[in-house]
């Protein structure tokens, strides 16, 4: 290896059947580290192919996979799981609330708290969330989903505090509507039009920006940058057109 060369890390990956988490699988084995794809059934999805190694971890972990993790040194890992809904203050339902809560954010208390118990993280580690833009701004009937997702800021924030004396950098990832095969297959011509002149930049950003992002966040040399909340939405959030 030479001098130039960046020593290959590990990351785990949660959330790493979904399409952002595919995405970055992709980036992260293309700059040369080995990968930890955790997902329910600890299997890549159909028709996805990498080099990732594939691991169980559903509420918890299955035992496989902490038998597979004994002794890793995790450089950094990245939470991009989580679950959807449409609801409201009229039709809110408890047990519906509760499982996003639990899908958003205590997966992520829940895991991280494990891998902190079983001294897997290096020191530092860079610590990455995907959230959403709608943790800090609201639309009509997402009442849950823009709970939970505001409530991964507190989590962000807490945790970055508590493990910044020993190095680790905790930041999230805030994607807007995203230019994606499902976004074009769910919405009208108009509608992405719509959204696209909503944003500064005149179009939706792409999963690779979102990937970009998350492997700054998540590199080397990023020594500093922790505690932050970076949309990747366009300029969409901050955008008022009169």
């Amino acid at each position: 290896m030479s001098p130039s060369t960046p020593a290959a890390r590990t990351v785990a990956l949660f959330g790493a059947s979904g399409s952002i988490g595919q995405a970055i699988c992709q980036r992260f084995l293309a700059r040369g580290d080995r990968v930890l794809a955790f997902s329910r059934r600890g299997a890549a999805p159909e028709g996805h192919r990498s080099a990732a190694t594939w691991l169980a971890w559903d509420q918890h972990p299955a035992p496989a996979t902490l038998a597979a993790l004994q002794g890793e040194r995790l450089g950094a890992v990245v939470w991009a799981q989580g679950q959807n809904c449409t609801d409201s203050i009229r039709d809110f339902d408890e047990q519906v609330h509760r499982d996003l809560y639990e899908a958003n954010v205590l997966f992520v208390l829940r895991s991280l708290h494990e891998l902190l118990q079983r001294d897997l993280l290096a020191r530092p580690a860079r610590l990455c969330i995907i959230s959403s833009v709608w943790q800090d701004i609201v639309r009509p009937n997402k009442l849950s989903y823009c709970v939970s997702k505001a409530a991964l800021r507190g989590l962000v924030q807490s945790v970055a505090m508590d493990l910044g004396p020993e190095g680790h950098l905790v930041n999230a990832v805030l994607p807007g509507a995203l230019d994606t095969p499902m976004t074009r297959a769910n919405l009208k011509p108009e509608q992405i039009a719509r959204l696209a002149g909503m944003t500064p930049l005149a179009r939706l950003p792409a999963l690779d920006d979102v990937c970009a992002t998350v492997d700054y966040l998540c590199a080397p040399s990023n020594t500093s940058v922790t505690g932050q909340f970076v949309a990747v939405d366009g300029g969409f959030s901050h955008a008022k057109f009169l």
